[in-house]
């Protein structure tokens, strides 16, 4: 099932769904080992404070950083003499098969949880650990890090305390050594609006259940439930959410696997964009993709006219569940 489904938001264009065992998630830009160097530390006083540390004359911040219940986001500045293309740039060298990174882009990052491996909580378990992304920002310079708990993936997963240090590694090409900030976290006061719709569709042989969504100002969390899918095979189904008002909801991450209970069900768990303010309910549209190779079930996707996904809907699947 090594797979790679190419997902087409507004945040997440180029980012790629890795399917790997019975698992699937957002992709991060490059997976290395662990740095064996020491690291030039910052400790940020507080979430959101800006820490900035420089080597060899590119400086790298941390301007933002919160847990809102539903996702962390650390947001990234990059600046520095000399430096060509962006901090999230890279290409891939089909002779060495390698990623290659222009002067200061990053090439891996490491987070750590109250001082242990994020990788190591859950036994290493891909379903079983935190997930870890990062994207471009607005500016070149700028870039994203993501990371969302395993606790809506069925079973009795690690979730993210309330307070807890973050400790963010972050290498860049041509820098020896690591960045490495410290970062308290705390889940923040706002109320959140958490609903549990349970709402089940059925077509054909797959049963799905919108089971739980938590949202907040700055994020909406949704859990879905997909029964009846082919064993041994990643499901062909790929989701929308849609605002009463026509607004989609993009995507910050995301990640599914079956290996969490007892049934084999497929537990998926998606961060998207906040709801506006005056959306009265969240509409999820199911589709299936069209691949541009006839009869294909992976590869390259079929477009129209407009560079969008061809996509064909399945009415049966559609929900509507009210925020208001």
């Amino acid at each position: 099932m090594n797979k790679i489904y190419k997902v087409m938001t507004t945040a997440a264009l180029t980012t790629g769904l890795l399917l790997s065992g019975a698992a699937w998630g957002m992709k991060p830009a490059t997976v290395e080992a662990e740095a064996k160097i020491p690291a030039v530390q910052s400790n940020a006083t507080q979430a959101g404070k800006t820490a900035e540390i420089t080597q060899n004359g590119i400086t790298l911040g941390v301007n933002e950083a919160f847990y809102d219940g539903n996702y962390i986001k650390i947001s990234l500045q990059r600046s520095g003499n000399n430096l060509v293309g962006g901090i999230t740039d890279s290409k891939f060298d089909e002779k060495t098969q390698d990623l290659i990174h222009e002067k200061g882009a990053i090439k891996n990052i490491q987070i750590f949880i109250d001082g242990k491996d994020m990788y190591k909580i859950g036994g290493g378990s891909l379903g079983k650990r935190p997930s870890l992304g990062w994207r471009p920002g607005s500016t070149p310079d700028a870039a994203i890090i993501e990371l969302n708990d395993p606790s809506w993936l069925g079973g009795q997963e690690f979730a993210f305390p309330d307070k807890f240090k973050l400790t963010a590694k972050v290498t860049l090409e041509g820098v020896e050594q690591p960045y490495t900030f410290d970062l308290p976290m705390q889940k923040t006061a706002d109320k959140s609006i958490v609903l549990k719709p349970n709402v089940t569709k059925k077509s054909g042989k797959v049963t799905l259940n919108l089971s739980k969504m938590n949202l907040t100002s700055t994020s909406s969390r949704v859990q879905l439930i997909e029964k009846g899918y082919e064993s041994g095979k990643p499901s062909d189904l790929m989701y929308e959410f849609v605002d009463d008002q026509g607004n989609e909801l993009d995507f910050l991450s995301g990640f599914g696997t079956d290996e969490n209970n007892k049934d084999g069900d497929m537990y998926h768990d998606y961060v998207l964009s906040p709801l506006g303010k005056d959306a009265k309910s969240i509409t999820l549209r199911v589709f299936k993709p069209e691949f541009k190779e006839p009869g294909a079930t992976s590869g390259a996707y079929k477009l129209d006219e407009n560079g969008n996904i061809v996509k064909h809907y399945i009415k049966e699947l559609e929900m509507t569940v009210n925020v208001k």
